[in-house]
């Protein structure tokens, strides 16, 4: 996974690891909840318009009757790991969730880009924001939080201009700018290409397209620079041992640089997909999102 351009390309920023012990699990980690009689929690399979295709998403809708706080769930790249047991925890703790897939990638239509998973997540937001959509489904669109893992977790810092959305969770964000200068030498290139082989093979997109996108966005895409955009709002940002770390640091300085508030930081010794710590992870995200968003 792009975990392994990471770890080639990143520096150890200053100062320590930012060592957390994750709190209890809450009831709707642990447990299942009594069944809705009159409105139970549902799985639906929908579509959302992007770039003049449809592409496949799942909602898993929240019991209770009315309106529910909801999660776009942005997984990475190629969507190996898509953190459905997250999805899950989060709807029995009465938020919906939105987990789409993007252009291009495990037979959904359309071209893959970086570019286009940003396009695609602001598609997703229009369509949970859509009138007829939020009424059907139960979404409440002033209280939309946007989660990515690994290349969501760099789609979720591109969405920060949109001062609609009401947070942020970033998961072992992956920041594919502040990658892009490792890019430049020969030697650089040919690693990053080869380490992106694999799963640029679950897409349409080759490794040196993907290359030649960091290497023409790199400047802007940045978490230095770009992460500022996410200011004036509450964010969570999770970490571990996957050499991704560097760029929660400069995510979460370019936040407090930008007007804060500081981020919430959780840092998990464990690889790029949590394996060994799926409870805690899960954890820590709905307490952050009851305590937030009560």
């Amino acid at each position: 996974m792009i975990r392994t351009f990471a770890l080639a390309l990143a520096l150890l920023a200053p100062g320590s690891f930012c060592w957390a012990q994750a709190t209890p699990p809450p009831f709707a980690v642990v447990a299942d909840p009594a069944p809705g009689a009159k409105h139970p929690a549902r799985l639906e399979q929908v579509r959302y318009p992007t770039g003049g295709v449809a592409v496949p998403a799942r909602l898993f809708v929240a019991a209770g009757e009315g309106v529910h706080p909801t999660v776009l769930l942005l997984h990475g790249l190629p969507g190996t790991e898509l953190n459905l047991d997250l999805a899950r925890a989060m709807q029995r703790a009465g938020w919906n969730v939105m987990a789409i897939h993007y252009r291009g990638v495990w037979g959904s239509p359309g071209q893959f880009s970086l570019t286009h998973t940003v396009e695609d997540a602001r598609a997703a937001l229009a369509w949970l924001r859509d009138p007829v959509n939020a009424a059907k489904y139960g979404i409440d669109a002033s209280r939309l939080v946007v989660l990515g893992h690994s290349m969501g977790g760099f789609d979720t810092v591109m969405l920060g201009d949109d001062r609609k959305v009401a947070g942020f969770v970033l998961v072992s964000a992956a920041d594919f700018g502040g990658w892009a200068p490792g890019l430049e030498t020969a030697k650089g290139r040919a690693e990053g290409v080869a380490a992106f082989a694999d799963d640029m093979s679950y897409t349409n997109q080759t490794p040196d397209q993907i290359a030649d996108e960091m290497l023409a966005n790199g400047r802007a895409w940045a978490f230095g620079a770009s992460g500022a955009k996410l200011a004036g709002r509450p964010v969570l940002i999770v970490d571990s041992d996957d050499g991704n770390k560097p760029g929660s640091d400069a995510a979460a300085e370019a936040i407090i640089a930008g007007g804060g508030p500081a981020p919430a930081r959780v840092h998990f010794p464990t690889d790029h997909s949590f394996n060994d710590h799926r409870i805690a992870l899960a954890a820590a995200i709905v307490n952050w999102l009851q305590a937030t968003f009560p």
